[in-house]
C-alpha cells in the first residue's frame, strides 16, 4: 500500500497475535503501522475483526478491512474515487458500504451515486473483498456473526471454528446476508461497476489487486511471482491438493 497507494494517507493498522515478531516491528519501523495487538482469546476469524474495530481511535467512523493475502500489487489506487466514496458516507446515511473491488460486482444496469452501482437483492451485500465500510456497522455485523455461530454451533472447538467461519463462510452466504439485510432493512450497498467478464478487470477498480492469493492453503503462482519480483524469495512447498 505504502508504495502503490502513495497518495492514499490513511492511517493503516495490522491486527496481529504476534505485535513483538521481528517481522511485524520491522513493517511498523519501515512502513509506519500502527499495530493492534491481539489477546489469543480474540484471534479467531470474527472475534479478531471485532477486536481489531474496538481498538481503533474513536473518530475512526470508517473502516477498509483487508485480508493478510490482499496485495495492492500495481500503480493505480485511484484517489478520487476512494475521496467520492468517502464524501458519499458523509452524504447519504443510507449508504453503508462501498465496494472497491468488484468482485463479485453489481448486477444493477444503471449507476447509484456517480459511477458507484447499487447492489441490488440478488448481489452479495457482504464480501471480504476490499470494501469501505461505516466501522459500527461492520463491528455490528461480525458480532452478531458470533451470536449467530453460539446459538447454531455452540460445540466447535477452535479448528472446526474456523472451518465454520471460513469454508461454510456465513458472513458471504444467505444466513449472514439475511441477517445483514435484517439488521439494516434501509441500508444501501454500492460497488465499483466492473468493465468486463475478463479475468484482469479487476485491476480497472479504485483499488487494483487480484483476489485472492492463497486458495486451499496455497500460495498462487502469480503471487509467489509477485513475491519474487518485490523482493522476497520464499520457499514453497507442494500443493496440498
Amino acid at each position: 500500500m505504502r508504495r502503490y497507494g502513495a497518495g492514499v494517507k490513511w492511517p493503516v493498522y495490522l491486527a496481529t497475535e504476534k505485535p513483538d515478531d521481528f517481522l511485524i516491528q520491522r513493517l511498523k519501523h519501515t512502513y509506519n503501522l500502527n499495530i493492534i495487538p491481539l489477546a489469543e482469546k480474540d484471534s479467531d476469524f470474527f472475534e479478531s475483526r471485532v477486536a481489531a474495530m474496538k481498538a481503533l481511535p474513536q473518530e475512526v467512523r470508517y473502516v477498509l478491512p483487508l485480508q493478510d493475502d490482499f496485495f495492492l500489487e500495481r500503480p493505480g489506487a485511484n484517489c478520487d474515487a476512494l475521496k467520492h466514496a468517502l464524501e458519499i458516507l458523509d452524504t447519504d446515511r443510507e449508504v453503508l458500504s462501498l465496494r472497491l473491488m468488484p468482485c463479485p460486482g453489481s448486477s444493477a444496469k444503471e449507476g447509484y451515486w456517480g459511477d458507484w452501482k447499487k447492489l441490488v437483492a440478488t448481489d452479495m451485500a457482504f464480501s471480504y473483498q476490499a470494501t469501505i465500510w461505516r466501522r459500527e456497522v461492520y463491528t455490528n455485523y461480525m458480532e452478531r456473526l458470533i451470536q449467530q455461530r453460539s446459538l447454531l454451533h455452540p460445540d466447535l472447538d477452535k479448528k472446526k471454528y474456523n472451518w465454520y467461519a471460513v469454508t461454510i463462510n456465513p458472513a458471504e452466504t444467505f444466513p449472514g446476508l439475511q441477517l445483514l439485510s435484517l439488521l439494516y432493512p434501509n441500508g444501501v450497498h454500492l460497488c465499483w461497476p466492473r468493465s468486463g467478464a475478463w479475468a484482469n478487470a479487476v485491476y480497472d477498480s479504485p483499488w487494483p489487486y487480484r483476489p485472492t492469493a492463497v486458495v486451499h492453503g496455497r500460495l498462487e503462482d502469480w503471487a509467489q511471482e509477485l513475491a519474487q519480483r518485490e523482493g522476497f524469495y520464499l520457499s514453497v512447498g507442494p500443493s496440498p491438493r
